[in-house]
């Protein structure tokens, strides 16, 4: 059924690529046909670039500078960092954190994304051209998939941090994003890159005397791995009256994986140290593992007593930990093709036609470690014959009589089989149609089509089915032969799986229990959209006081996404141990009518205390098929009174609608890492008796659940249907600066505060445990399992549906500055600094609940740190990236060092906030908090690079990141946020964790 509905992607794709580019062909074809007899007396000319319209605003204002805050990337910024992927060179910005990213791989769902200010990502808005991209991915329904972007194609990165959705529509909630590509190029041009890592095991945090302790396999002295290569080629021609141009391109990039092993710092999954108290380490880092282990663990739910299978089936006191860190990806292998070509013709001042089609086939794997029996079994027949005597007597049988004691359960690794592989193909399709021009000398209009398409194929691998894993674990003996009970009573096909004898597990025994799941999905995403520009100067409307009059843009844009999830049989009932609960189906579709309005009105231009003064003001009204409507708005003012100095301020109402994800997701139990402990788990619970009452916990249970090592606890998660929008209130004021005493100096202070409120999230486990046990509040949403727990079996989790519950805001400063020294004969050097100070990132589960509010900014943890939040990674109050730029006047040879820094960040317990704060006023002096993860230190980052031009055509670059192969600071299990940016003990995409990356590319152009 599954093939039936969806058919052959790439068939499908390839026809779709067909009869698009014969479009698109048939277009340019009869552009030329048409102005042939014209051509033959045109000159040859290049094709130039349109005029740039500001982002922020769809009304141009060439030489202007926007209102908004835009940070501008140039192409020659990007080809220093030598990077081959658009996210590596995003997270560089301080303004941009990373989410989903190549350093994902639990958690993983194939893509790349934008996160701006830390927002989460589904609140950027990511445009091409100034065209809306349209989503990423089916399973998550919202930001779009920037793999999608091949960088030898990058002219420029625009980004506009703040809100935009009276301009663009939902979702530009935390900023814009537009990525323009070259449309206008002539010629030939190939471009070529390899890169590498390489990176010497130090050990600054003593790791490797955790791993020597626990008796795992220590990473190599040194490594060099994650080597790609990418390779790409762009052609243009320009038509022969120069009216016209086409361009093509066509790319392949691969890249290889990385293993956590092969780092010392993330050879293990560490647990945290302690000074002090009952969880005391001596202040050192230690291994920690999964109780679901080889030969295999027994616990007693009801007791607390915990074993491990020993040799001939003997009964070892004691749990043996999985060392499943090291088998994880720390990089996922990714192979990419991206085709696509920009054509445009220009009949007359009235008829420009443009359509540009771009393509992308993504192909990579996530790996984490092997499946197995993850306490998915019994209670099951004593009569097993693989049962030892020691075994029968821990899991409560008397003799062969009866079944196992259901509070007795037993988890074990498939160390026989290989690791958990999540394949994840994405076929991308990006289409624009438009044409614009002039009406007359006021009036210019833009209409144009657009149509965007993914389609997801994932498959999971090396997965135990739960119930051939019962079936295989039920056995008795029939005539001496093992014998599985399902085949003695129904005479179903088994083969019984003998875990407790050490060493019995055959090939036979593992392909009975395997069984892979099948998840398809698309996801559709359909633009219309008609605005016209006009120059209402022409007609009177202008002040006495300026030289210029109103200009104005209105339009109406129509959006239909429609977004469909299937999954197989296997996952959709959660049969496959280890993928952390059911996968079901997911479809549903949205649609926006819109109509927007905005306008800019110089009120003084050239006056005395008036170099230029301008308002700007924009209204956009959106209806929903969801049965919600929403107004946004903008309104601007800028004033230089002199030429040296420039002020601005503006202020924004923004919106982001659900999308079908969050909307119609069906709830199922799932993992959810929301928080890390259970405060009523251990011998020692953080709660009081009568607070832990509140969430179920008996007496006689308390100070007896078993807590999860994992850290991995059960939620029943899921959409929401009657979800309303989110809505943000953004302010910002800025200064700018460009002495004219100091020729070539420009430097730009922006303050920004970004409220969002009615958050689309989950509540979180967190706040729930604490809302029930402080204040009796959501106590029915709490619902504990077999002895008390929230993780052993699917009867124990808490509810944590979406709702619109949250408040998030942030305050900040943004600087840019800038400067070129001119040297004469020795060429020039240009410095460039972008900084962020983040001064509040304040968080609320729950809106107009103060009582669970905290300030992030300068922490990190798993409430500050959660993707719940927005942010996923620590929040350092200040990051910034500094470069100088030595362009010499021999081969145009230039040198650039960059500097990227991070500031320290502490860990959110030691805060003063209640919310945070360590329960008890634990500090690290009395072990209430670990020593090790305290504080994370601030990182600098150096990155080298040179490039030179050694013949006529020919550029070559060279360069090194993280030159000086700095480590990350490395963060102890106890503390972390979830994954996917949580990966091998840090935050590999905001921290450089793979060490020095060496790279080297060729670009020759004719």
């Amino acid at each position: 059924m599954l093939q039936d509905n969806c058919g052959n992607p790439r068939l499908r794709m390839a026809v779709r690529m067909a009869i698009t580019g014969g479009a698109l062909a048939a277009t340019y074809g009869v552009a030329n046909a048409q102005t042939a007899p014209a051509a033959q007396a045109a000159a040859t000319s290049t094709a130039g670039p349109e005029e740039i319209v500001v982002t922020g605003s769809r009304i141009a204002v060439p030489n202007q500078t926007s209102i908004s805050p835009v940070t501008f990337v140039s192409a020659e910024a990007i080809q220093q960092t030598g990077v081959t992927r658009v996210e590596d060179l995003l997270n560089q910005l301080p303004q941009v954190f990373a989410d989903q990213s190549s350093t994902a791989s639990n958690g993983a769902d194939g893509t790349a994304s934008v996160n701006l200010r830390g927002l989460n990502a589904k609140r950027t808005l990511v445009l091409v051209n100034g065209n809306r991209m349209g989503p990423g991915d089916p399973t998550t329904g919202g930001q779009a998939d920037i793999n999608m972007i091949p960088v030898e194609m990058v002219d420029s990165i625009e980004i506009l941090t703040g809100g935009a959705s009276s301009t663009y529509g939902a979702d530009a909630v935390a900023g814009v994003v537009n990525f323009k590509l070259n449309d206008h190029f002539e010629g030939v041009k190939i471009i070529g890159d390899l890169g590498i890592y390489q990176h010497h095991n130090d050990d600054p945090e003593g790791v490797k005397e955790a791993i020597a302790a626990s008796g795992f396999t220590q990473a190599p002295n040194s490594v060099w791995t994650g080597a790609q290569r990418s390779i790409g080629v762009i052609a243009g021609v320009n038509t022969p009256d120069g009216n016209g141009n086409a361009t093509v391109y066509l790319t392949y990039r691969n890249v290889l994986p990385v293993l956590q092993s092969e780092y010392s710092y993330s050879a293990c999954t560490l647990g945290s140290g302690f000074l002090a108290g009952p969880s005391s380490t001596g202040g050192k880092f230690v291994c920690g593992g999964s109780p679901t282990s080889y030969p295999g663990s027994l616990i007693n739910l009801t007791t607390g007593a915990e074993a491990t299978i020993g040799p001939g089936g003997s009964v070892v006191p004691g749990l043996k930990l999985f060392n499943y860190g090291a088998l994880n990806y720390y990089q996922r292998p990714d192979e990419r093709y991206t085709a696509g070509a920009f054509l445009h013709y220009d009949f007359n001042d009235h008829a420009k036609v443009y359509a540009n089609l771009m393509f992308m086939d993504d192909y990579s794997v996530s790996q984490i470690a092997p499946s197995g029996n993850f306490a998915n079994n019994g209670p099951f027949d004593c009569a097993n014959p693989f049962l030892s005597a020691a075994e029968r007597g821990f899991f409560g049988c008397v003799g062969t009589t009866g079944t196992t004691n259901p509070n007795v359960i037993m988890a074990r690794r498939d160390v026989e089989g290989g690791n958990r592989l999540n394949t994840l193909e994405h076929m991308d399709l990006h289409e624009v149609l438009g044409v614009k021009g002039k009406i007359d000398d006021a009036w210019s209009y833009d209409a144009s089509v657009q149509y965007s398409l993914v389609d997801l194929t994932s498959v999971v691998q090396n997965y135990f089915s739960v119930n051939k894993l019962n079936n295989a674990l039920n056995v008795v003996d029939v005539g001496g032969v093992p014998t599985c009970t399902i085949t003695v009573t129904t005479g179903a096909p088994c083969v019984p799986y003998n875990v407790f004898t050490p060493g019995a597990v055959t090939p036979a025994m593992l392909n009975y229990l395997y069984a892979p799941g099948l998840q398809v999905g698309r996801i559709t995403q359909s633009d219309v959209l008609v605005n016209f520009t006009g120059d209402l100067g022409k007609y009177g409307m202008q002040l006495p006081t300026a030289k210029s009059g109103l200009a104005v843009n209105f339009g109406a844009e129509y959006r239909d996404a429609v977004s469909s999830v299937q999954d197989d049989e296997e996952l959709q009932t959660g049969d496959l141990a280890g993928t952390g609960g059911p996968t079901l189906p997911v479809s549903g579709g949205l649609i926006a009518r819109e109509g927007f309005i905005e306008g800019r009105m110089p009120l003084a231009e050239d006056l005395p205390g008036a170099q230029s003064v301008n308002l700007e003001a924009g209204y956009r009204y959106s209806s929903y098929n969801l049965g919600f409507d929403t107004n946004t708005y903008k309104i601007g003012l800028d004033w230089a009174p002199v030429q040296d100095i420039r002020l601005r301020g503006s202020f924004t109402r923004a919106v982001r609608a659900p999308n079908v994800v969050e909307l119609f997701a069906p709830a199922a139990i799932g993992l959810d890492g929301t928080y890390a402990t259970d405060p009523c788990g251990g011998t020692a619970p953080a709660f009081t008796l009568a607070e832990c009452e509140k969430t179920g916990v008996s007496a006689a249970q308390y100070g007896h659940i078993v807590q999860n090592p994992a850290g991995q606890y059960n939620g029943f998660l899921g959409g929401n249907p009657a979800l309303g929008p989110e809505t943000a209130l953004t302010t910002s004021v800025g200064l700018g600066w460009t002495p004219s005493f100091v020729p070539n100096f420009r430097m730009q202070v922006d303050y920004y505060n970004i409220k969002i409120e009615n958050v689309i999230q989950s509540i979180g486990g967190v706040t729930i445990l604490q809302s029930c046990a402080t204040a009796g509040i959501d106590c029915d949403l709490i619902h504990r399992g077999t002895g008390g727990t929230l993780w052993a079996q699917n009867n124990g989790f808490i509810v944590d549906t979406n709702e619109n519950t949250g408040l998030l805001q942030e305050r900040g400063l943004d600087v840019d500055v800038g400067y070129r020294l001119d040297m004469a004969a020795f060429g020039k050097v240009m410095f460039g600094l972008q900084g962020t100070y983040i001064s509040a990132y304040d968080v609320s589960p729950i809106i107009n609940n103060t009582a669970f509010e905290f300030n992030c900014s300068g922490l990190y943890g798993p409430a500050c740190s959660s993707p719940t939040s927005g942010a996923g990674e620590p929040l350092s109050r200040w990051r910034h990236r500094f470069t100088a730029t030595w362009q010499t006047p021999w081969q145009a040879a230039e040198v650039t060092i960059a500097w990227r820094y991070f500031a320290g960040v502490k860990f959110e317990e030691l805060s003063a906030n209640p919310n945070l704060a360590a329960p008890g006023g634990g500090t690290v002096a009395n072990g209430g908090v670990s020593n090790t993860n305290a504080f994370l230190p601030s990182v600098s980052y150096f990155d080298l690079t040179s490039a030179i031009k050694v013949a006529d055509k020919v550029q070559v670059r060279v360069g090194v990141n993280n030159l000086f192969d700095k480590d990350p600071p490395v963060v102890g299990g106890s503390t972390t946020a979830s994954p996917p940016t949580y990966n091998g003990n840090t935050f590999p995409s905001y921290y450089d964790s793979l060490g020095r990356f060496i790279f080297g590319e060729v670009v020759v152009q004719f």
